[in-house]
């Protein structure tokens, strides 16, 4: 009824303020659905504020990321996800691995020296954005195979062990230990396949070209 009243003004602007933040999951889902056939429908230019990061994806052309009232970067759903600027938005939207360390290019190749990792070897095509900076991977990107799988070519190879899990439906979420650091990984679930167990040695690979790099 509130949108129905501030929409019979004809306003060139439609503000909505966390509008659909009281309502059940599923409700949640419909709504948001019919709001944007109707921004579509009237093309009106609406900006929609939200804390929840699926209703801004799913709903929004562009999207703003603040961080304590300073804009951290604008862009479209898929800029933020795949390409953000810096730590805040990296971690902000969606999940993410996230790792500090040191950049080295030897006769060897690229290496990244993390004190959480350890050493790893980088694939070469890759351009770090200085001497010192973070690595960043989505979970869903990484390749995981039980044992010691052998390396995949142009792609980081980690060792670790399933320190933990949880079923979440479509995939199942590993939580890897790879030295000190605890690496997310978002496993495709099939019908019947049992989780692998705490403990259990898995071999871990993440495509060059899901990997992003964060300035120091």
């Amino acid at each position: 009824m509130a949108i129905a009243r501030t929409l019979a003004i004809e306003p060139q602007v439609l503000l909505l303020d966390e509008p659909l933040s009281n309502l059940d999951a599923k409700l949640r889902v419909q709504t948001r659905q019919e709001l944007k056939k109707l921004q579509e429908r009237l093309n009106i230019t609406t900006l929609f504020v939200t804390h929840d990061q699926e209703e801004a994806m799913t709903t929004c052309d562009r999207i703003a990321v603040l961080d304590q009232g300073v804009i951290q970067q604008v862009g479209t759903p898929t800029e933020l996800f795949d390409h953000p600027v810096n730590r805040f938005v990296a971690q902000f939207v969606g999940s993410v691995n996230l790792f500090a360390g040191t950049f080295a290019r030897a006769a060897s190749g690229l290496h990244f020296s993390s004190p959480a990792l350890g050493e790893v070897a980088l694939p070469a095509a890759l351009s770090p954005p200085g001497a010192a900076g973070e690595i960043a991977f989505r979970p869903h990107a990484v390749r995981l195979a039980a044992g010691n799988a052998a390396a995949v070519d142009g792609a980081i190879r980690l060792a670790g062990t399933i320190a933990g899990e949880e079923f979440l439906g479509e995939f199942l979420r590993y939580e890897v230990l790879v030295g000190s650091a605890r690496v997310v990984v978002d496993h495709a679930h099939t019908r019947g396949e049992a989780p692998l167990a705490t403990g259990t040695a898995v071999t871990l690979a993440v495509p060059a070209e899901e990997i992003r790099f964060i300035a120091a």
